[in-house]
């Protein structure tokens, strides 16, 4: 199973679907005046029928709308698919709890190839600006209007955006295996990957004067591709592994490196990137 992990998780935190039993306290946020005005889609008042049409709208597909619980209250709530929109409950605020989920959430979206995300945010919306910042979203250079339910007029309004490798980027991940990790190559570890190329010609693996172009190449962009460096327990690169749509290519520093780990790897990696014991954000 594929797993994430991010910073440590806030106290009694869940992140959830939607129950039917959560819908009465969905109404009374979005009918907040703290939160409706920054929501475009959220009219005023808010009851019953709107809310069946939110619930709607986080069953399309690539939709999905989830509960951010604490303590067992409903903290408040996120969508994410095509965008990303989220609202926490004013009772919640700076705990970093909004943050933690978004973290999770946005993690889980790219563990699979998927498109960049989008959140736009009311350009007055201070404090949702920092959040997206701190996660790594990018603003865009200009701003746009958008028409909002609670006031019937637009607004402007930024979009914020996260390519999937601008987070991975951010975030890279580490794969653990038995007795190794995997991280994704970087441009630093060209010196050390040299010495582990083959010292014939390979239609694989590229010369010695060509590495950093291949490293650029087959920088991880998500699972299930890239070129990643094989760790030992003290995080020594001992080895270099190639995922592509083919058999996973490896290659190791020494010949006693090869003989104690390529079968291991080499079958862990070949039944794919979600059978190793765990993937996670550093």
């Amino acid at each position: 199973m594929t797993r994430f992990s991010t910073d440590p998780a806030p106290q009694d935190f869940a992140l959830r679907e939607v129950r039917h039993e959560d819908l009465p306290t969905l109404i009374q946020q979005l009918n907040d005046p703290r939160i409706a005005p920054w929501l475009a889609a959220v009219p005023q008042p808010f009851g019953p029928s709107e809310v069946d049409a939110l619930l709607a709208h986080g069953q399309h597909p690539g939709e999905h709308l989830f509960i951010v619980e604490q303590g067992g209250a409903v903290a408040g709530c996120l969508c994410i698919g095509a965008s990303l929109w989220y609202w926490l409950d004013p009772a919640f605020w700076g705990r970093g709890l909004m943050q933690y989920a978004l973290q999770v959430a946005v993690a889980a979206h790219f563990a699979t190839l998927a498109p960049p995300l989008i959140a736009t945010c009311h350009t007055d919306n201070a404090a949702s600006q920092a959040l997206l910042t701190r996660l790594g979203f990018s603003p865009a250079p200009t701003q746009r209007k958008m028409f909002f339910q609670s006031t019937q007029s637009a607004q402007l309004c930024r979009d914020f955006v996260m390519t999937p490798e601008q987070w991975h980027l951010l975030h890279p991940p580490l794969m653990a295996l038995k007795d190794v990790s995997l991280r994704p190559a970087e441009q630093k570890d060209a010196a050390t990957l040299v010495h582990m190329l083959p010292h014939t010609g390979s239609p694989i693996w590229p010369t010695p004067e060509t590495i950093r172009a291949f490293i650029e190449t087959h920088r991880f962009r998500g699972p299930p591709r890239g070129l990643f460096v094989i760790l030992d327990a003290h995080r020594r690169s001992l080895g270099m592994a190639l995922l592509t749509k083919n058999t996973p290519a490896l290659r190791f520093l020494s010949e006693e490196d090869t003989a104690r780990h390529h079968d291991h790897v080499a079958a862990a990696l070949a039944q794919g990137i979600g059978a190793v014991q765990s993937f996670r954000c550093e």
